[in-house]
């Protein structure tokens, strides 16, 4: 899943620390952020796991729909 989220840099000071050859450490970021679901973009994997998780329910509303035996369509 691929969320676009803005941190202020003030945060990242904190959080964040340099060692002795310039590489940024951060410890773990432990705030709420708000996100509107038009903000969310689901990648390939991320769709394939949920369609792997909720298959079997997938299954069951296409074929209420349908108006057909859900058995059919399940391996």
């Amino acid at each position: 899943m691929i969320v676009h989220v803005h941190i202020n840099h003030e945060e990242l000071e904190e959080l964040c620390e340099a060692d002795r050859n310039g590489y940024v450490y951060c410890h773990d970021y432990n705030s709420d952020i708000e996100i509107d679901l038009e903000d969310i973009e689901f990648d390939f994997q991320d769709l394939e796991e949920i369609v792997d998780e909720y298959l079997d329910d997938i299954i069951d509303i296409l074929a209420k729909y349908y108006h057909k035996d859900p058995k059919t369509y399940k391996n």
